[in-house]
């Protein structure tokens, strides 16, 4: 494969440093100037320190970012401490280089904020009759639409979180803007695996990402091998400056050597997060390794000091890396997302997806507040995501979402206790079960219905009675105002003659029921050290599929070609698969091989479109 560098070469001809006349020599530490200069970042200090603030070569004033981040006192930024070497770490060439951050302009943001939200109003009003933006929305459903008064039952339930799709303002003008600022860190891997190709479609990638960005964007560079490098020396804001210098650095500074230790970037990029001064409104880390660390490690107790704010979304490059580590990363950070990326020229796409993502931010802090009727209680939950209270039963819970994307779903399954009615309730609920007259006008309906609380008429002439309610609340990231949407309620028939109709399983929940036992089936297969075992966990699930009812449904037979895909190797296989098993957990869109087709549904339209848009950009370059 031949690529092209899509940076603009450097205009530099110099092989020496004209301040010390020494030789610009590889593994030094250099930095770039805006006007393609380079220098040592020694020299280049000591002449700022001494009022210098033009490039010694050709005079041009020097960027106040570069002025700023080397006038200062000279501090040693924290260095890995958790996880040390079992050998001595050498010294890295820019250890002793302050991060100095860009400040984020919060009046600025608030007036996009403002702006953005008047438009998005505006395009609602033009296309619709709501005086309102669309909100977050949920629906409830139950595994039957009714059970015996008499019968003591344990059924399934469905609660459905839908955002709402990207609204295109008319003066949207590129991909990245009409949307909340974000604070993105990337940490990379370094080591001398990346050689190559490699290393030119990960600077190439970077760069795409840099100029994806808006001027009220931060981002910071980090690279790792055995030790961690602040490439950007700090979170920067991407005004066309910052980006010229951002894209020299990942051009000229980041080179291929040595082994892997994912922890150094990892802390160095989590610090950067702990100690920024200000924050845009959303943040993420992005973590792409190619393989694995030199000594086994457990991040655990570091994962636990990312903040609560920022996901960390994992890259697995290529074959070689450990995918159940970034699987583990990825749900420890705040429930981020894995990505497997099985060939070269798909680093781009995976990162220009999951930037799409990022880029439709429409809901944080998330929670769904399910609340049952006296003896009504939640006994287990099969969905994945954090809930409280952890010990159940429970009439009572929450579920904890990190955030919504534009379009994206999260449907929560879980298992409900149904209790029997007593005589007194029996009777209240026979009388409400008894069928409506079909002859009656709307309205006399409608007046019947507002005088029997909690009750709704069916499609077969049965009422049905609120057992319960949700209720989702969550904080609007374009304004920072929290959002209380209407309770929704869970209807259920309890009549001992209900027609067979209602006691069929619901096709809907059946359906997230085989995604849901899909990704645990997933999970205890790749946990499973066995191969033939782990394949025969796969097996098992694939015929339970068959037996439901909603086998022949088109995603239920994707999930089974899924199962069933013969791989080549069994790394494939595990890398693959830990792919599937966290899309169908998060529900999120991410890169995925064409072999995965059950987890393409997760991809949203501006993820395809930004995908596209990387393409279209440097499909002359591969």
């Amino acid at each position: 494969m031949s690529a092209t560098t899509p940076f603009p070469p450097t205009l530099n001809t110099v092989d020496d440093c004209t301040i010390c006349l020494n030789a610009l020599a590889p593994g030094t530490a250099l930095l770039t100037l805006s006007c393609s200069h380079q220098f040592h970042l020694q020299c280049l200090a000591s002449s700022i320190q001494a009022q210098n603030n033009e490039c010694p070569l050709c005079r041009a004033t020097l960027d106040a970012s570069i002025v700023q981040l080397l006038a200062g006192p000279r501090q040693i930024p924290v260095r890995q401490q958790a996880f040390p070497f079992p050998f001595p770490v050498p010294t890295a060439v820019n250890q002793d280089i302050p991060s100095v951050e860009d400040l984020v302009d919060e009046a600025l943001v608030r007036d996009l904020s403002d702006r953005l939200a008047s438009a998005r109003q505006a395009a609602v009003e033009s296309t619709n009759s709501s005086n309102s933006l669309p909100l977050i929305a949920a629906s409830t459903t139950l595994e039957y639409n009714a059970c015996a008064p008499h019968d003591v039952s344990n059924i399934y339930g469905l609660v459905t979180v839908q955002a709402p799709p990207c609204l295109k303002t008319a003066d949207d003008s590129s991909l990245s803007v009409s949307r909340v600022p974000v604070d993105l860190i990337c940490v990379v891997d370094q080591s001398g695996s990346m050689a190559g190709d490699k290393m030119i479609l990960l600077k190439q990638t970077l760069v795409y990402i840099v100029e994806q960005m808006s001027e009220l964007d931060r981002v910071a560079i980090v690279s790792f091998d055995t030790l961690a490098y602040d490439r950007s020396h700090g979170l920067k804001r991407m005004n066309q400056q910052n980006q010229n210098i951002l894209k020299n650095i990942i051009n000229n500074d980041i080179h291929d050597a040595g082994g892997t230790y994912i922890g150094q970037g990892l802390e160095m990029g989590i610090n950067l997060f702990r100690t920024r001064q200000t924050k845009n409104p959303v943040s993420a880390l992005l973590l792409l390794t190619d393989g694995q660390d030199n000594q086994t490690h457990d991040y655990t107790q570091l994962m636990q000091t990312l903040p609560e704010g920022v996901q960390c979304h994992t890259f697995g490059y290529g074959p070689d890396h450990t995918a159940a580590l970034l699987v583990r990363l990825a749900e420890q950070g705040n429930g981020g997302t894995f990505t497997y990326i099985d060939e070269e020229e798909a680093v781009g796409s995976a990162f220009a997806i999951t930037l799409g993502g990022l880029f439709t931010c429409m809901a944080q802090q998330v929670r769904v507040n399910i609340e049952l009727s006296e003896g009504y209680t939640v006994t287990h939950v099969h969905s994945r995501y954090k809930y409280e209270p952890e010990q159940l039963p429970s009439n009572m819970i929450t579920f904890n979402l990190h955030d919504l994307n534009g379009d994206e779903k999260r449907n929560l399954i879980f298992q409900l206790h149904v209790p029997k009615l007593d005589s007194n309730e029996q009777n209240m609920d026979n009388l409400s079960q008894q069928p409506m007259i079909l002859s009656q006008t709307t309205e006399e309906l409608q007046l019947s219905e507002s005088h029997t609380i909690g009750i709704r008429v069916n499609k077969s002439g049965f009422s049905s009675s609120s057992i319960g309610t949700v209720k989702i609340t969550y904080m609007d990231p374009n304004t920072g105002r929290t959002v209380t949407i209407d309770p929704v309620p869970f209807k259920l028939v309890r009549d001992s003659n209900s027609p067979a109709d209602l006691l069929q399983v619901n096709h809907t929940l059946d359906l997230q029921r085989n995604r849901v036992e899909t990704a645990n089936a997933l999970e205890r297969a790749m946990a499973e050290s066995d191969y033939r075992q782990s394949l025969a966990i796969l097996k098992a699930q694939v015929e339970k599929i068959k037996a439901s009812v909603s086998a022949q449904d088109p995603f239920s037979q994707q999930l089974i070609q899924d199962l069933q895909y013969n791989y080549p190797s069994e790394r494939d296989y595990r890398s693959s698969h830990h792919n599937t098993y966290m899309c169908h957990t998060t529900e999120r869109g991410t890169y995925v091989p064409t072999t995965m087709i059950s987890s393409q549904q997760y991809i949203s339209s501006m993820q395809r479109q930004q995908a596209a848009h990387y393409y279209n950009i440097h499909k002359g370059s591969n």
